[in-house]
């Protein structure tokens, strides 16, 4: 399956990546930090399906 495209950063315009987490060797969270300004998604994820939704909403989607 193909990782899904992350919009470029709503705040400065620089390349987004995803970011891996595993807490004391349980499942890995997903979430996603832009390499230019450093802003990152608040929350973490269980797949990167679900954080590239998260992080490639904006509000002019019209959702909410």
């Amino acid at each position: 399956m193909k990782t899904p495209d992350l919009k470029p950063c709503p705040f400065c315009g620089g390349e987004a990546k995803y970011l891996a987490h595993t807490f004391y060797k349980m499942n890995s969270t997903y979430g996603v930090r832009c390499d230019e300004c450093g802003s990152k998604s608040q929350q973490f994820f269980e797949n990167v399906e679900e954080a590239a939704e998260a992080w490639n909403r904006r509000v002019t989607d019209g959702k909410v």
